[in-house]
């Protein structure tokens, strides 16, 4: 969201969760792009379309968490 809109959506082909397993996502922030890593499939990327300089929060709804690592 820049400016109170949001820009174009960007979705890939696959979903790769199912209800009741368990799953490992990565997330890798470079100066262009976000990319997500996750066991089942290739990684894909996202671009960035501002400068970020950190990211404050993060929001994922009916998701188990059971643990988050930061690096």
């Amino acid at each position: 969201m820049i400016g109170g809109s949001w820009g174009n959506e960007q979705k890939e082909g696959f979903f790769p969760f199912q209800t009741g397993s368990t799953t490992k996502v990565s997330f890798t922030f470079e100066q262009d792009k976000i990319t997500v890593r996750l066991p089942s499939g290739s990684p894909f990327s996202f671009p960035i379309r501002f400068p970020i300089s950190q990211i404050t929060y993060v929001s994922v709804d009916e998701l188990e968490t059971k643990s988050i690592t930061l690096n």
